[in-house]
């Protein structure tokens, strides 16, 4: 089918050729006419149409115009729009003066651009020089902090690992709530890091459904449009940029004992209180039974010189001050300050003919964990030919190889993380072997011995924490390493006829090879009772869209109208191959041949088809009423026949008011325009209970498996033919302004997301032996509102200010569940869904503080009365306060704010930009500090705070009494809620332009050097703690670190 329409397209445009109408090609320079230098990102477009394009960094542009176009429009922020009469003219150069109304703006969005001054929806720009100040391996981490109404969430800071987006909240619960990206003009399923930051032109984030409903179910929650860099007519351009730098740890680890001496009175405490409970010592005795078996208890481990085990801690609680045999910092041994080198080059120019960008980049970001790391290679080919004057053809070709190495973070709370393993063990157990002098050991063939507490150090009985861990020696020992190979082509076929018309014909076509590896060695960790573990994964993932795209584009005396109607043919197909062997002979071969016993052998594929046919119409009258209208219907494999299709529409309309006679005396007001949007969009996207993508929910899938040597089948999946498609009903109205000669600029805009038939895995009885179908059941919807507002506070020919603050503000609530679900709600976790609620509710148990006369731990316990009242009392049982269910909603998730403040700065030919981000209120539930104050599970580690724990002499604390095996004083409450409030300085870079005079005779263009840092500084509640890594705001696993990136470099153009 696909292959017939390509063909039909392909045919309908050849047979149009004789139809065809002219076209020009217009070239030229934009400059400033303060200084002469070139303007980058002006919009240039055709007066009373959407044809346009911006200029490169060089201030030249490339504009192919209608034979009947007769001025062309010039406009840059803090510039005066420009109107030249082309008149023949083939090349036009403009020289453009401060002061300007910005109202023409030109905007890539869905199949096309607009301008600013005529969008009825809701969009934001960002310009690619602001993505490449962000020293980053991955596009979705340069977002953080450049627009209102997106949230960023890194919860990894591995080299390489991409960030999860979030426009205007979360759409759903068990859907995806992520945006679509669309590279140069079509949806993108690839990974993002393999598209270099360098090669992007701009970025626009569309917001509501006038926006992105011609994108349909694939455009609910948003869309990303990345639009890469072109060629222009004129001399060849070469342009190279390096940078230099260092990464470090940005967010610091909680604060937890270092020292040995403080970590053993602590033990002791809790070691003796231990045998103080039991009632079968006195205090006095307890102590002297801690003393003696202290060490012992704790694996053997004695880092004192000439200390006796019996003798580190005596019976009243003094610690020996003695000197250390040994005193390892794992956070020392485990992490490192890493490198970071990226270098681009690109090439770009054309002909009368032909514009071409060429561009190769190479990119070595070594993590903060010895062996982590991301390496990525990439070239790019973007090509435009015109065959004739009306027939046009292109293609944006670019192939990306990424190699990542990679800490086991991703297992959470594992002993083989790394992030965990420091935090939690004991200051008191060494990285390395020691004998009994303190002197490292070594094997014989020289290489320095890692403790892995199994009992090799002398002395030891095994290490109580982690046994057979060791994170400092896991890069050297263990593997988990990919490699992916991406290759993506954009091809285009573009006519134009009978004068008003064009069609268009793209195809798009991304694959991505992923070849993953991960070994455990036979010497250490968690294969040592296996001998070794390999585990290999071979995955493919493969897309194909076609789309035929029919526009109409005409003014006429004061209207203007555009039409658009087409199809599009979208194929997902991915096929997977894991294999898994254990029992090595070669320690360190982790290739299958060496291993000896197959554990598992699977394969399998899976696709995803949609069929769509798509149309939009937009009016303008007078340049000041603007009306907008679209409709998609989409197809989608993944509901049943009955259920397959989705009608999904939008309409819009804005009004100049700052046009209208009777704003002709406000003089102040350079631009005033309401606007207000309204669209139905739908989700097709739901997710398994592990947020992996399920392709056929409506089936019932099985698993085929060996019963006795006999072929059976196993339900795997519970498949729902009723499943239908996730419904968003979008509001959006909006006020653009422009003031004061263009200093000002402002944009506000309230949204309501109305969510019906939320796709969600109802959880079923234990007794029918399914964990969940897919149903929808529910309705929830977003309100809100964002903001924009930049001013240009000093603007003058040696200096310039300007400040940016963007912001947003929302809340969530659930407005329906299913009849049987309302009384109690679903909980999910820590979480709670009720009518009224938000998905971002907590439901926890009450703390009630600590018993002053025993330091045990209180919590609140539903309990009745003697007159039959339900009441709350107080209760030193956590298993009581479960077992009575005493839950309650405890706070939200949800902040009461976001944003960003970014000011930019420049005074002759120095430029300082910083950028900052924000939040306030919200909580986090931080699991990892709880982890931390535990009453005395020995071998772990404590938070400092556990110094505030109650003794007699201390009995007015919230922190409970020490004991080892007691159970209750850190389990799962409100106590351990925080403010996710922060301020981050997310950027700050300095750099120095070169006089132009100064690099003639060098026959340089121009050169900038420059200074950058990345995650400068994060203020938060609590130092470790960072709310910026988690959507759910639930901290209970150790992630990757956030990395702090300082670098020199320079960018130099001939």
């Amino acid at each position: 089918m696909k292959k017939v329409l390509c063909a039909l397209s392909l045919m309908v445009m050849l047979g149009l050729q004789s139809l065809i109408a002219q076209t020009t090609s217009l070239t030229g320079i934009v400059t400033d006419a303060s200084d002469g230098s070139p303007i980058p990102g002006v919009s240039v477009f055709v007066k009373g149409t959407t044809v346009g394009t911006i200029t490169m960094p060089d201030g030249a542009y490339n504009l192919e115009v209608p034979a009947d176009a007769t001025t062309l429009v010039f406009s840059f922020v803090g510039m005066t729009m420009q109107e030249i009469v082309i008149d023949g003219k083939t090349t036009i150069n403009a020289v453009m003066q401060g002061d300007a109304i910005d109202v023409g703006e030109v905007m890539v969005v869905a199949y096309g651009t607009a301008k600013k001054e005529s969008f009825t929806g809701s969009a934001s720009v960002v310009g690619g020089e602001q993505i490449a100040k962000m020293q980053t391996s991955s596009v979705s981490k340069a977002l953080e902090g450049t627009t209102s109404g997106v949230q960023v969430v890194s919860s990894s800071g591995q080299p390489g690992s991409d960030a999860a987006i979030r426009i205007r909240g979360v759409g759903s619960i068990n859907a995806s709530s992520s945006p679509l990206y669309v590279v140069d003009g079509v949806p993108y399923d690839g990974k993002l890091n393999a598209i270099n930051p360098q090669d992007i032109e701009s970025l626009t984030v569309l917001k509501d459904a006038a926006s992105a409903a011609l994108y349909g179910s694939r455009g609910a929650n948003g869309v990303i449009m990345i639009t890469t860099k072109k060629g222009k007519k004129g001399e060849t351009r070469v342009s190279f940029d390096a940078r230099v730098g260092v990464n470090s740890r940005a967010v610091p680890a909680y604060d937890v004992y270092t020292d040995p001496g403080q970590y053993f009175g602590k033990a002791w405490e809790a070691y003796r209180n231990g045998f103080y409970a039991g009632d079968e010592y006195t205090l006095e005795e307890a102590g002297v039974e801690a003393s003696n078996d202290l060490i012992n208890r704790l694996g053997g481990y004695n880092p004192y010189r000439g200390v006796d085990d019996t003798q580190v801690v005596m019976p009243d609680g003094t610690v020996t001050s003695a000197s250390y045999l040994y005193n390892d910092n794992w956070e020392d041994e485990t992490f490192n300050n890493g490198k970071r080198q990226e270098y681009n080059l690109n090439i770009s120019g054309g002909s009368e003919k032909t514009t071409h960008y060429i561009s190769l980049g190479y990119l070595n970001d070594e993590g903060i964990i010895r062996g982590s790391s991301f390496e990525r290679f990439s070239l790019r080919s973007n090509l435009d030919y015109q065959i004739t004057e009306h027939i046009k053809i292109g293609s944006n070709l670019s192939y990306a190889r990424g190699e990542q190495d990679a800490p086991k973070t991703s297992s959470g709370n594992s002993f083989s993380n790394p992030f965990m393993f420091t935090q939690n063990v004991a200051p008191i157990y060494p990285v390395y072997i020691y004998d009994a002098d303190g002197n490292k050991q070594y094997s014989p063939t020289g290489e320095v011995m890692y403790d892995f507490g199994d009992k090799t150090m002398e002395g030891t009985s095994g290490r109580v924490y982690g046994a057979r861990q060791n994170p400092a020696a896991m890069s050297a020992y263990d593997l988990n390493n990919r490699v992916e190979d991406s290759f993506s082509n954009r091809t285009y076929l573009s006519v134009d006829f009978l004068q008003h018309f064009n069609i268009t014909a793209n195809m798009a076509y991304d694959l991505r090879n992923l070849n993953r590896s991960v070994f455990y060695s036979p010497l250490n960790g968690d294969a040592v009772n296996v001998n070794g573990r390999s585990q290999k994964w071979g995955n493919r993932y493969q897309t194909t869209t076609i789309n035929q795209l029919l526009k109409y584009n005409q003014s006429f005396g004061q209207h203007s109208i555009s039409a658009l109607v087409g199809h599009e043919s979208y194929n997902y197909e991915m096929k997977q191959l894991y294999g898994e062997k254990t029992n090595f002979f070669i320690p360190d071969n982790h290739e299958f041949n060496n291993g000896v016993n197959m554990v598992g052998l699977t394969s399998y594929a899976n696709r995803h088809t949609i069929e769509s046919f798509l149309s939009q119409v937009n009016y303008d009258f007078k340049d000041r009423y603007y009306f907008s209208a679209s409709f998609r219907t989409d197809g989608s494999s993944k509901f049943h026949d009955n259920n397959r299709w989705g009608n999904f529409w939008s309409v819009g309309g804005s009004w100049r008011v700052s046009e209208e006679e009777f704003m002709s005396q406000v003089t102040w007001v350079d631009n005033l325009k309401l606007k207000g949007s309204y669209g139905v969009q739908g989700n097709d996207g739901i997710l398994d209970t592990n947020s992996n993508t399920v392709y056929y929910p409506y089936k019932d899938m099985y698993d085929v498996v060996n019963n006795n040597g006999e072929v059976s089948l196993s339900l795997a999946y519970k498949g729902n033919k009723d499943l239908s498609w996730e419904v968003s009903k979008n509001l959006n109205v909006g006020v653009e302004l422009t003031a004061l000669h263009n200093r000002l600029r402002f944009e506000f805009e309230y949204f309501n997301r109305a969510t019906s038939d939320l796709l969600f895995n109802n959880p079923q009885p234990t007794s029918s032996g399914i964990a969940y179908i897919p149903e929808n059941i529910a309705d929830m919807k977003n309100e809100g509102i964002d903001f924009n507002v930049a001013y240009d506070i000093v603007r003058n020919n040696n200096f310039t200010w300007n400040m940016a603050l963007f912001g947003t503000h929302y809340k969530n609530e659930i407005t329906s569940l299913p009849a049987d679900k309302v009384e109690n709600g679903i909980v999910m976790g820590n979480k709670i869904l009720t009518v009224g609620g938000s998905i971002y509710d907590f439901y926890l148990n009450q703390w009630a503080g600590v018993d002053p006369e025993t330091g045990s731990a209180l919590y609140w316990m539903n309990s009745v009365d003697e007159e039959g009242n339900e009441v709350k009392v107080k209760t030193d049982s956590y298993e009581q306060v479960s077992s009575s269910d005493s839950r309650e909603i405890s706070g939200s998730s949800l902040p009461d704010f976001q944003g960003s403040w970014n000011n930019t700065f420049t005074y002759k030919s120095i430029d300082l930009s910083v950028v900052t981000n924000f939040q306030f209120g919200g909580q986090v539930y931080d699991g990892n500090y709880a982890g931390l104050m535990h009453a005395g599970r020995l071998g772990t580690n404590w938070h400092t705070d556990i110094n505030n724990a109650w003794t007699p002499d201390n009995p007015n604390t919230d922190v409970p009494r020490l004991e080892e095996n007691y159970q209750d004083a850190n389990q799962q409450s409100d106590r351990f809620l925080i403010d996710a409030s922060y301020f981050n300085i997310r950027n700050i870079t300095l750099g120095y332009t070169f006089p132009a005079q100064l690099l003639n005779d060098l026959h340089v263009k121009s050169l900038r050097v420059y200074f950058a840092a990345d995650n400068v500084l994060l203020f938060s509640k609590r130092s470790g703690m960072d709310p910026r890594q988690y959507f759910s705001g639930s901290n209970t696993s150790f992630n990757y670190a956030p990395i702090r990136t300082v670098s020199f470099g320079l960018n130099v153009n001939f």
